[in-house]
C-alpha cells in the first residue's frame, strides 16, 4: 500500500484493514469477531472462539464450510459441548487440549475439546507498516479454558496478514502453566466448501502412507484420497489418517485447487509438533466438506490415545510453539 496507490483513495480500509464486529441473532447472538480486509482477501477472526477463522473468501469466493447451524457464539457451542450442534466448522478451529474426537460427558471432555469455544483474552489488533516497508494487519490473544482442579493449558495466539498477499499466518505457543503434567492432544481442522469446492478440485496431498479411518490396517491409493465425488444424498463421511512428507525444511505442503474458478488454496506447516494429517472427506449432499487437519493424534478421543501409549503431555512450565500459513491465490 504505497503512496501511488493511497492518492485513488479516501481511506486506507478500502483496500485494507480490521473491524471488530458484534452478531445479534440466532446461534450467533454476543458473537465478537474481528472481519479483516485484505484486497481481494477477507476473512472472520471470532474473538470467543479461539481467534479462530470463522469465514474466508477470495474475490468474494467462498472457500469455507459452515454447518447447518451457522455462526455461533462460544456460549451456543459450550451449552452443546457434548453434541455436534456446537461444531459449526469454519474455516480453521482448533482441537483440544483436553480432547480431539467424540465427547466423554463422563469426564467431562468436550467434543474436539475446549479450545474452539474458550473467548480470547488481552485482546489486541493492530495495522502498521512494517520494517519491511509492507501494511501489517494482526491479532492476537490469550486463552485460557482451565477451571478448578484442572490441567492449565494455555495458548497465546498471533494471526498476521500483509496487504498485497493472499497469506494468513497463524502462530501459536502453548504452555503448561500447571504444576503436573498435562494431556495435550491438537487438531487444526482447516475445512473447505462450495463454492469453491467442487467435484474437479485437484488435491495435493503429499502422504507417505494412508489408511481409512475404518480399516486402519490396509493402506489406501491416492486415487481414493485424492479424488472428490458429485455430492449424494444421504450419503456418508470418511475420514483418512495420513502421514504426510515433510520437505527437507520440515514444513509440509498440501493444496487445493479450483481450475474452473482459477482460484488456489495451500496449507503449510512445521510438521515437528504435528506428525499426523486427517483428512475428512463429507461428499454429502448438504453436509459438502474437505477437511485437511494437521494434528498430534488421532479422532478417536482421549481414551483411545491413554489405551494406545499414544497420548502426548506437556511437563509443568514446558512449551510448544506451531507455526501455519495458509495462502489463496488466483492461478495462472
Amino acid at each position: 500500500m504505497d503512496r501511488k496507490t493511497l492518492a485513488y483513495v479516501g481511506n486506507p480500509e478500502q483496500l485494507a484493514g480490521i473491524r471488530k464486529v458484534r452478531y445479534e441473532e440466532g446461534p450467533a447472538e454476543g458473537l465478537t469477531a474481528y472481519q479483516v480486509k485484505n484486497g481481494p482477501l477477507q476473512f472472520t477472526v471470532g474473538t470467543d472462539k479461539c481467534l479462530d477463522l470463522l469465514e474466508l473468501s477470495w474475490k468474494g469466493v467462498n472457500l469455507s464450510f459452515l454447518a447447518k447451524n451457522g455462526l455461533s457464539a462460544g456460549a451456543y457451542a459450550g451449552r452443546n459441548a457434548f453434541s455436534d450442534k456446537s461444531v459449526m466448522g469454519g474455516m480453521c478451529f482448533t482441537c483440544g487440549p483436553d480432547n480431539v474426537g467424540p465427547g466423554d460427558g463422563s469426564r467431562g471432555l468436550p467434543v474436539h475439546g475446549s479450545f474452539r469455544f474458550t473467548p480470547a483474552r488481552q485482546v489486541s489488533s493492530r495495522c502498521f507498516y512494517g520494517p519491511d516497508g509492507q501494511y501489517h494487519m494482526e491479532i492476537s490473544g490469550r486463552m485460557a479454558p482451565a477451571g478448578l482442579f484442572e490441567p492449565s493449558v494455555t495458548l497465546e495466539r498471533m494471526v498476521e496478514t500483509v496487504y498485497g498477499t493472499g497469506t494468513v499466518r497463524i502462530r501459536d505457543c502453548f504452555r503448561n502453566e500447571g504444576y503436573a503434567r498435562a494431556p495435550f492432544l491438537l487438531l487444526y481442522h482447516w475445512n473447505f466448501s462450495g463454492p469453491f469446492l467442487e467435484p474437479d478440485c485437484r488435491l495435493d496431498i503429499g502422504s507417505r502412507r494412508c489408511v481409512l479411518r475404518e480399516e486402519m490396517g490396509t493402506p489406501v491409493g491416492p486415487e481414493t484420497y485424492l479424488r472428490l465425488e458429485e455430492p449424494e444424498d444421504g450419503g456418508t463421511e470418511r475420514v483418512y489418517f495420513h502421514q504426510p512428507e515433510p520437505d527437507e525444511s520440515g514444513w509440509v505442503r498440501l493444496r487445493v485447487e479450483n481450475p474452473r474458478l482459477g482460484i488456489r488454496a495451500g496449507l503449510r506447516y512445521a510438521c515437528r509438533y504435528l506428525p499426523r494429517l486427517i483428512q475428512w472427506k463429507s461428499m454429502v449432499s448438504g453436509d459438502y466438506a474437505l477437511g485437511l487437519e494437521p494434528s498430534n493424534c488421532l479422532v478417536f478421543g482421549r481414551k483411545y490415545e491413554e489405551d494406545h501409549g499414544t497420548l502426548e503431555y506437556l511437563e509443568p512450565g514446558e512449551s510448544r510453539t506451531t507455526e501455519l500459513e495458509f495462502t489463496v491465490e488466483s492461478m495462472e
